[in-house]
């Protein structure tokens, strides 16, 4: 049976009263935060739905800035979703951890236009040698968007 009931509570970030259910999870209609157990209980870490730690979150909402992951932030939230997606210059991609054939974990990018996938070692692997034509993901990673889980 589904429990639909809505309990109140107030937001862990702007603190306003916001409905969520039994579990003290929902969306604030206010500032956009995701508000769940897991990052109550953890405020340091990324916990699905969020992208971001709760601490970062509230800071970031004190300066009036949206809750963006970092690059570092992104490839934690990835071991969390298994597959992210961010668009750069208007182009997707899509960022999976997968298996090799010889079963060791790696992170594949794909470029959603050219269907191009590069594969990495690893977090520091990627961070460090991921490209977009001639650019570095870090050093451009400022200018990406729709950072989030694959949609």
């Amino acid at each position: 049976m589904k429990n639909d009931k809505k309990y109140k509570k107030n937001c862990e970030v702007c603190n306003k009263t916001i409905d969520v259910d039994i579990y003290k999870q929902g969306k604030c209609p206010f500032c956009g935060w995701w508000n769940c157990f897991l990052n109550e209980e953890n405020p340091d870490i990324i916990a699905i739905p969020n992208l971001i730690s709760l601490n970062k979150a509230k800071h970031l909402f004190s300066e009036g800035k949206p809750f963006e992951p970092n690059l570092d932030e992104f490839i934690e939230a990835l071991h969390g979703y298994s597959e992210m997606q961010f668009a750069y210059n208007g182009i997707y991609y899509a960022v999976e951890l997968v298996y090799d054939e010889n079963k060791e974990l790696k992170i594949r990018l794909y470029n959603s236009h050219t269907k191009e996938k590069t594969f990495f070692k690893g977090d520091n692997d990627f961070k460090n040698n991921a490209k977009i034509g001639d650019e570095y993901i870090k050093d451009v990673w400022k200018q990406t968007t729709d950072r989030f889980w694959l949609q």
